[in-house]
């Protein structure tokens, strides 16, 4: 971070580090709400400008095996209603992307991770406050899924990700609302850690 203040919106991506906490909520392809978690992301420069780490990990994520039935909401639902709503392309979708871990390489407003990982991301900034990122999920049949993410800052300390997962039909599987307030500037050192000599992403 900055010396000037504790960020620095005049360097790209520099607002983004911290410890935030917020939700992510899940929309099924017709807008019917699934189901809502808390989200943990620490943000740290590794390099100071060029290469930023990411961590970002759902509260119940050791839990989640895929069984939409966990996670219905008995209010609004019918047992299997998640199924129907998400489908196959969904529930894999949410199991591959429900931890992300990897480095970023910041080039003035551009952004990328290995491209190689089976997960990467390419990103720019567009204004101070908004940036609009691309994250690719590589399954097992060499088929892709596809994040289209747009953050906004509200506030310096208010983030929100809005992002469809786009299957490997072209289709619209599932919507992604993330809701984060930054609790602090320094980052849990459960957060910081070095990638898997695998080249796992997760």
């Amino acid at each position: 971070m900055t010396s000037r203040s504790a960020f620095d919106y005049a360097t790209p991506y520099d607002i983004m580090v911290g410890y935030w906490v917020g939700t992510g909520n899940i929309y099924g392809p017709k807008g019917l709400y699934v189901m809502s978690t808390k989200m943990h992301v620490g943000i740290y420069w590794k390099t100071p400008y060029t290469k930023l780490h990411f961590r970002e990990a759902a509260e119940d994520f050791d839990e989640f095996q895929g069984s939409a039935g966990d996670y219905l909401d008995s209010r609004r639902t019918q047992m299997g209603e998640i199924e129907r709503v998400l489908g196959a392309t969904g529930l894999a979708a949410i199991r591959g992307l429900r931890a992300l871990h990897y480095d970023i390489t910041v080039e003035g407003q551009h952004c990328y991770t290995d491209q190689n990982g089976s997960i990467s991301l390419s990103g720019m900034q567009t204004r101070p406050d908004v940036y609009q990122h691309h994250v690719k999920k590589r399954e097992e049949d060499g088929t892709y899924h596809h994040m289209y993410e747009s953050h906004y800052f509200a506030s310096p300390h208010d983030w929100q990700v809005t992002s469809p997962i786009v299957g490997p039909d072209g289709e619209v599987g599932v919507a992604v609302v993330l809701n984060f307030r930054r609790i602090s500037f320094d980052v849990p050192r459960a957060f910081i850690r070095a990638l898997p000599l695998s080249g796992s992403q997760h």
